[in-house]
């Protein structure tokens, strides 16, 4: 798992540094609330349940007029399923790494692209009580995709879009196990302080 932060880092000051030649990238904060599942097989007894997300965002513009950007990302987001009644819940918690593309046609915006997520806590929960926090079960570092739309006040560098995010990898190490994945639709505000 170091060695892909180390990675993303990497590709992260690199891309900073080429675009200091051009024009300055936009910096701003992101939070909202998440509405997470699982899908796959051995599932269909689990619902979506409500999360959250927050963290860092940028926008690195590669045209002059900024309608096209590179848009990495840095957010804390919690995910995961829970059964018909409510009273069982898988509760899992990441630091997802999203870079995408993003196309700003006027007032609207466009995003899509890959998204590297690492777990880094949660539990399972049964009628409110944590039962396991020891989730070695799933795996510590997933990978998928991420597209959205939304509505962007330029001059005010505020954003309100929607977002789903899906894993192609597999939830748990175990392939004897099950083949669910995670998948999240997300409701988004972001606020730009620099770049807009």
């Amino acid at each position: 798992m170091k060695k892909i932060l180390t990675l993303v880092l990497l590709a992260l000051i690199t891309t900073v540094t080429a675009q200091a030649q051009m024009q300055a990238p936009g910096i701003g904060i992101r939070a909202g609330a998440n509405y997470s599942g699982f899908n796959g097989d051995d599932v269909d007894n689990l619902d979506r349940m409500f999360g959250f997300h927050a963290g860092l965002t940028s926008q690195f513009y590669l045209t002059s007029d900024n309608f096209f950007a590179i848009q990495p990302e840095l957010l804390f987001s919690t995910k995961g399923a829970e059964s018909d009644d409510d009273t069982f819940k898988y509760k899992i918690s990441y630091i997802d790494v999203p870079v995408l593309a993003r196309v700003n046609a006027g007032p609207l915006y466009f995003e899509g692209g890959p998204q590297a997520s690492f777990r880094i806590g949660g539990d399972i929960e049964s009628n409110g009580i944590n039962i396991d926090d020891d989730l070695d079960q799933f795996k510590r570092t997933s990978f998928g995709y991420a597209a959205g739309i939304g509505l962007s006040a330029t001059p005010l560098g505020l954003s309100v879009g929607v977002r789903y995010n899906g894993d192609i990898s597999k939830l748990y190490d175990n392939a004897n196990v099950s083949d669910a994945r995670n998948n999240v639709f997300m409701l988004t505000l972001a606020y730009m302080f620099t770049g807009r």
